[in-house]
């Protein structure tokens, strides 16, 4: 499984790989094929993924909410930083993520460029708020998460808390066209057209109601 953006590939890691990475990015890229990075792995990142190899290995059924997902440049072949998230939703359908460019790939929009493919990708399963800490004096980080359309919270302790929300559905106009087209087929094989698109646009109306109110509960944090 990937994702692929115009520039990226964004891949997340299985266990065995987290495992490589724990060891050296050197071992990861000679089994994924990528080529050679010569950026280091100071003590905070080589914390980092030991702990996200052992949250994997706990969680091995959702281990791609703990994995380290490689942001990888199509052009060159090569890693160049990584992005994932700190575990599962919770049951208010929140959960948190982090990112991270090598320094020669920064300021070119990469980071922007990920962090908005994952949070789609998360979307897509079920989430329906996604937040982000940063340090106050982090400038490029707070540039990356509003030009992904993350809002400013209250401070998080001493960082800054954004959060971005799942866009609002449209069940009830898709499913309103979609009875619609349902309709006038009926309706044109019963010869009564008008009938056909009335209870086209009843069912229509019944299923948007039914999934726009189921969207609007999950919404609910309180």
């Amino acid at each position: 499984m990937e994702l692929k953006t115009k520039r990226l590939r964004i891949v997340p890691l299985n266990i065995e790989q987290m495992a490589l990475l724990c060891e050296s990015q050197e071992n990861l890229n000679a089994v994924l094929g990528l080529a050679t990075n010569h950026a280091g792995q100071d003590e905070h990142l080589q914390a980092a993924y030991n702990e996200m190899y052992k949250n994997c290995q706990q969680h091995e059924k959702d281990y791609l909410w703990y994995t380290n997902w490689q942001i990888i440049l199509k052009e060159e072949n090569k890693s160049i930083g990584s992005v994932g998230f700190l575990g599962a939703a919770n049951k208010k359908h929140e959960m948190e993520i982090g990112y991270g460019i090598n320094d020669e790939y920064q300021s070119k929009g990469y980071a922007t460029e990920a962090v908005k493919a994952l949070c789609e990708w998360a979307f897509s399963q079920n989430v329906y708020y996604i937040q982000a800490q940063t340090e106050p004096d982090n400038e490029p980080s707070k540039k990356v998460l509003i030009k992904c359309g993350f809002k400013q919270l209250e401070a998080q302790n001493e960082n800054l808390l954004f959060e971005l929300e799942k866009p609002a559905s449209a069940w009830m106009s898709i499913y309103m066209c979609l009875g619609m087209s349902v309709g006038m087929c009926f309706g044109v094989s019963s010869d009564n057209i008008a009938i056909g698109i009335g209870m086209g646009m009843a069912i229509g109306v019944a299923l948007g109601l039914a999934l726009d109110a189921d969207d609007k509960n999950k919404r609910k944090r309180d």
